[in-house]
C-alpha cells in the first residue's frame, strides 16, 4: 500500500501540474492571435503618388523567445489530447485504488476474481495490456483479482501425535490452514511443546481435511509446578471426613488422619487440623487431621451378668455381642468365657463373643455305619463336646463301612469321652482274571477283557478300578494286559485295582446281523459278540448296523 500511496501521490502531482501547464497555454494563445494582426495599410486614393517608404520594424529578443513558448506549448498541448492514456502498472494495487485511477483517467476495468495463494483478497494480480502501453480513453483494461486462498482445497492430514508446536504452526501456516486453533495444558506425562491429542468434530474427516477445517491441538504445558500453586485451607471440623479427603484429592493436599477417644466430640468427627482453615499452603502439603473415636469403653466383666442381662449391658455401652452355646462339664446356661479380656478398652470393629454351657451330658444314639458316626461326633464337637472316635476294621459279611460294634450305644455320657466302634471291611473277594491271552490268540476278541468288560467284572464284585492306558504290542486294542493284584488273591469288596489298557486308536463298521446265526464269527476279530436267547437266526443286535464303533466293543446279538 505504500507503493499505491506513493503512486498516487505522484499521480496527484501530475494531475496539478497539467492544469497550471493550460493556463500558461491559453494565455499564449491570445498573444499569438495579437500577432496574427495584420500592418497592412490600404493605400490612399491619390493621383499614384507613392506614399513615402517606412522602415520594417525589427524583432527583439524578448518577442522571439515568446514565440518560442509558445510553439512548444501547442505541441504539448497536440501530445496530449490525441496520445491517449498511459496504463500504470496495478500490479498488487488494491482494487479500491484500481478503480480510483481508472475513474479519474476514463478508462474501464473488466475485472476477473480468482483464488490465489500469493496475493491477499482484493489485490490486483496482473493486467492486459502491460504497463507503460497507451489506451484510449473509455477503453477497457482487463486486471485480474485475487480471491486469497481456496478453503475448498484439500490436503493429508499429518501425524499431528508426533508433532511439536512449532512443527503444527508451520504446517498450518504453509497450508493455509484458516482454523487450526493450539491450547496448551499442563501434563506430567507428555514433554513441553508435544501434542497431548487433537479433536476434529467432523466424522467425515479420515485421511484428508480442507484448507478450513476446524482442528483443535491440544500441547502439553510440561508437568505442572505444584510448589507454586497455593490451595486455601477449609475448616475441616465442619466436614466429615469422607468430604474431607475428596477435598484433599481434588487439591492436591496430602492428609493424614490420626484417632483418639473423646467424651463430647461424635465418633467419626473431625477434632482438630495441623493447618489453620483459610490458610494458604501449597500442593503435596500435609495436614494431619485428629479424628473424634467417640467415648472410651472398656469392656466390663461378663461373668458377673446373666446371659440375659449380658445383652442388656452389652446393648447400653454399644458392643455387638455374639452369645454361643457349648458343651461343657458345667451345667446348662453357666457362662463359660468371653472372647476379649475384661478391662480391655474396646475398639471399633471388635465383636465380643460370650460362651455359655450347652449341657453337660450327651446322649449316644445306635449308629448304623462309619459316616453316620463321623457326621454326629462333628456336629456335637463344634459345639466343644470333644468326642472321641476310636475306629477299627473287621472282616464281615455285612456290607463295607457298617457299623458291626459300638461299646456305647443309647446311654448319656460327659463331654470329651472316647466311643469305640468296629467297621465292617466287606466279604473277602477273589481278584478276577482280567489278563486274557495275546492277540494271536484264534478267537480274538471273544475272550479279551476289554476296558469295557473289565468295569463290569468290578462292578459286580464292589471293587474299584484305576485304568492307565500304555500300550503293549502282543494285545488287541482297548484289552487289558496288566493287574496290580494278581488273579484268585484276596482282596476286600472297595479295595482298589490298577488295571493297564492297550490304548485303543481303531474303528470299524457294525455289520448287519440280522439272519443266520452262523454268519456271525466273520467279524468276531474286530467285535466282541455276546448272543442272548436261542434259535439259529440272530433277530435284533444291541447296535445299530454300519454304525462306527472302536474295536473290541460289545455287541449283543439276539437269537429267535
Amino acid at each position: 500500500m505504500d507503493e499505491d500511496n506513493s503512486f498516487l501521490n505522484n499521480y496527484n502531482k501530475g494531475r496539478d501540474a497539467g492544469s497550471s501547464g493550460a493556463s500558461a497555454e491559453g494565455s499564449e494563445k491570445a498573444a499569438y492571435k495579437y500577432e496574427e494582426k495584420s500592418g497592412f495599410m490600404k493605400p490612399p486614393k491619390s493621383g499614384g503618388i507613392r506614399p513615402p517608404s517606412r522602415k520594417r520594424p525589427k524583432l527583439t529578443g524578448p518577442i522571439i523567445a515568446g514565440a518560442v513558448v509558445i510553439v512548444a506549448a501547442v505541441v504539448v498541448m497536440i501530445l496530449l489530447l490525441g496520445g491517449g492514456v498511459k496504463v500504470m502498472d496495478l500490479t498488487g494495487w488494491s482494487i479500491t485504488d484500481a478503480r480510483l485511477w481508472a475513474d479519474e483517467n476514463g478508462v474501464m476495468l473488466k475485472e476477473e476474481e480468482v483464488y490465489d495463494d500469493t496475493y491477499d483478497e482484493g489485490v490486483v494480480i496482473s493486467q492486459d495490456p502491460a504497463p507503460d502501453t497507451r489506451v484510449d480513453k473509455g477503453d477497457f483494461i482487463s486486471i485480474r483479482v485475487s480471491l486469497g486462498h481456496d478453503l475448498s482445497v484439500t490436503l493429508p492430514l499429518p501425524d499431528l501425535m508426533s508433532m511439536t508446536v512449532d512443527e503444527v504452526r508451520a504446517w498450518a501456516d504453509e497450508h493455509y490452514m484458516t482454523k487450526v486453533r493450539i491450547t496448551s495444558e499442563y501434563s506430567d506425562t507428555v514433554p513441553q511443546g508435544d501434542v497431548i491429542r487433537y479433536e476434529i468434530n467432523d466424522s467425515t474427516v479420515v485421511d484428508e481435511v480442507r484448507r478450513d477445517t476446524p482442528i483443535y491441538v491440544i500441547v502439553s504445558k510440561g508437568a505442572e509446578d505444584e510448589s507454586s500453586i497455593q490451595v486455601e485451607v477449609p475448616d475441616f471440623r465442619t466436614m466429615t471426613l469422607g468430604a474431607s479427603y475428596a477435598f484433599a484429592n481434588e487439591n492436591g493436599i496430602v492428609l493424614t488422619v490420626e484417632e483418639q477417644y473423646d467424651e463430647y466430640v461424635p465418633k467419626g468427627s473431625i477434632i482438630s487440623q495441623s493447618e489453620k482453615a483459610e490458610s494458604k499452603v501449597s500442593k503435596g502439603t500435609k495436614i494431619k487431621l485428629v479424628v473424634s473415636k467417640g467415648k472410651k469403653i472398656n469392656i466390663p466383666d461378663f461373668s458377673a451378668y446373666s446371659k440375659e442381662m449380658a445383652s442388656t449391658v452389652a446393648g447400653q455401652l454399644g458392643i455387638p455381642i455374639i452369645q454361643t452355646e457349648w458343651y461343657s462339664t458345667a451345667k446348662a446356661g453357666t457362662f463359660l468365657s468371653q472372647s476379649i479380656k475384661a478391662g480391655t478398652v474396646y475398639e471399633d470393629g471388635d465383636v465380643l463373643e460370650l460362651k455359655y454351657s450347652l449341657s453337660n451330658k450327651i446322649s449316644v444314639p445306635s449308629f448304623s455305619t462309619l459316616g453316620e458316626a463321623e457326621l454326629w461326633a462333628d456336629g456335637l464337637n463344634q459345639q466343644g463336646a470333644r468326642i472321641t472316635l476310636s475306629v477299627k476294621t473287621v472282616m464281615s459279611s455285612s456290607a463295607r463301612g457298617t457299623v458291626t460294634y459300638q461299646d456305647k450305644v443309647n446311654v448319656t455320657i460327659a463331654p470329651n469321652e472316647t466311643i469305640s466302634i468296629a467297621v465292617s471291611s466287606g466279604d473277602l473277594l477273589h481278584t478276577p482274571d482280567f489278563v486274557g491271552l495275546p492277540k494271536s490268540y484264534d478267537n480274538g476278541y471273544a475272550d479279551a477283557v476289554t476296558r469295557e468288560t473289565a468295569v463290569e467284572m468290578c462292578e459286580a464284585i464292589n471293587i474299584i478300578p484305576d485304568f492307565v492306558e500304555e500300550y503293549n504290542g502282543d494285545y488287541l486294542p482297548g484289552e487289558v494286559w496288566y493287574q496290580s493284584v494278581p488273579a484268585g488273591l484276596e482282596i476286600t469288596e472297595g479295595a482298589v485295582i490298577t488295571l493297564k489298557y492297550n490304548p485303543n486308536d481303531k474303528w470299524t463298521d457294525v455289520p448287519n446281523y440280522i439272519g443266520p446265526a452262523a454268519n456271525v464269527n466273520s467279524h468276531s476279530d474286530k467285535l466282541k459278540i455276546v448272543f442272548e436267547g436261542s434259535g439259529a437266526n440272530v433277530t435284533a443286535q444291541s447296535i445299530p448296523e454300519n454304525t462306527r464303533v472302536a474295536y473290541g466293543t460289545t455287541v449283543v446279538l439276539t437269537l429267535g
